[in-house]
């Protein structure tokens, strides 16, 4: 994979982290969440990631979550999703330092 390429995709996965840590932030500053605009936040997230290999168990249980609303479980799942995609973005930096 190219290095412009790698860094789409580092750029896509900061974003996508960003909504997680914008929603994290909301979840815990309240009791419930406001659906409404935790899945407005997240819907680029579900859509983009729904069908990709190692992110698609997290946006299908946001998603699902988020039909349920089940604050727990959105909870639960969104911190999963950022530690994925946490170390995701260390691998892409590791990988874009060493210029392979």
């Amino acid at each position: 994979m190219s290095q412009a390429k790698k860094f789409l995709i580092l750029q896509d996965l900061i974003l996508a982290r960003t909504a997680m840590e914008k929603v994290s932030l909301h979840l815990s500053n309240r009791q419930e969440a406001v659906f409404p605009w935790v899945e407005r936040e997240l819907k680029e997230f579900i859509r983009r990631y729904s069908t990709d290999r190692e992110l698609s168990t997290y946006a299908l249980s946001i998603k699902e979550a988020i039909e349920r609303k089940d604050t727990d479980s959105l909870r639960k799942n969104v911190n999963e999703a950022k530690e994925k995609l946490n170390k995701m973005i260390d691998e892409m930096y590791k990988s874009l330092a060493q210029g392979q």
